[in-house]
């Protein structure tokens, strides 16, 4: 079944990518062709911004689409062995397992990360600092993964001795306790010129927002469908096994 699933949800990463690029290519390119043409136009404090290796039209299609399609399978893929290993350990359909893991993904791994660390435009920070901010990011997501998997533990405990809407409620408040403590400790970062355009770092910041809720909200519907379908032929296949083929 591992197979299967996994297949399904790297396949439904593939799905997902398609659309999450054409978002991007709409609307998220332009936003960062106006950052890097203000960068370009001595904008900011830079020197000189030196001419990348990869052209701007390689990034914005090749690169772009290479790059969510490699995130959204890989996703697809974490999403296929969590649910693999939480099979037969909930007492949920495989739909609600697969929404339940990319909501608590998205929400551990992108939205407490980015709401200390929101994304910023070409041109924003100090070139000299992006490998600190960097780490200080990677820093956060981790620690935010392992403030959801304490939630979840937290829960599963109390499951045993109460109702499931209690024991979901405590494993709700632990995280929301953990992660606004993990957000006061760690490092403030404040790098954005203050005669930078508010609209386009707002715009740049709403469209990574939803950029990120495509992938993992179609993730969630997608792979939802079709783990709920390799698991249904899974069981029949299982039906069949034990009770072995009807004579012809």
């Amino acid at each position: 079944m591992i197979q299967r699933l996994l297949l399904a949800g790297m396949l439904s990463g593939l799905v997902v990518a398609l659309f999450a690029f054409a978002y991007a290519r709409v609307y998220a390119e332009p936003t960062i062709e106006r950052a890097i043409a203000l960068e370009q136009g001595g904008y900011h404090d830079h020197a000189g911004v030196e001419e990348g290796t990869v052209s701007r039209s390689t990034q914005r299609n090749t690169g772009l689409v290479t790059g969510l399609a490699a995130y959204c399978t890989a996703l697809g893929g974490f999403l296929a062995i969590g649910l693999a290993f939480l099979h037969g350990r909930l007492s949920v359909r495989p739909r609600s397992a697969v929404w339940t893991l990319a909501l608590a993904g998205y929400v551990s791994l992108v939205l407490v990360p980015q709401l200390k660390y929101p994304a910023s435009p070409p041109g924003v920070g100090n070139a000299e600092t992006i490998g600190s901010r960097t780490e200080l990011y990677f820093i956060m997501i981790l620690a935010s993964a392992i403030c959801m998997a304490v939630s979840f533990w937290i829960s599963y405990r109390t499951a045993r001795r109460m109702r499931p809407a209690g024991s979901i409620a405590i494993g709700i408040a632990a995280f929301v306790t953990l992660a606004s403590a993990l957000m006061a400790s760690m490092p403030a970062i404040s790098e954005t010129p203050h005669d930078f355009p508010r609209d386009l770092l707002l715009e740049f910041r709403a469209h990574a927002a939803l950029l990120q809720l495509i992938v993992w909200g179609g993730l969630g519907l997608l792979f939802g469908q079709a783990a709920e379908y390799v698991a249904q032929r899974d069981r029949g296949m299982e039906r069949v096994a034990s009770h072995g083929m009807p004579n012809a």
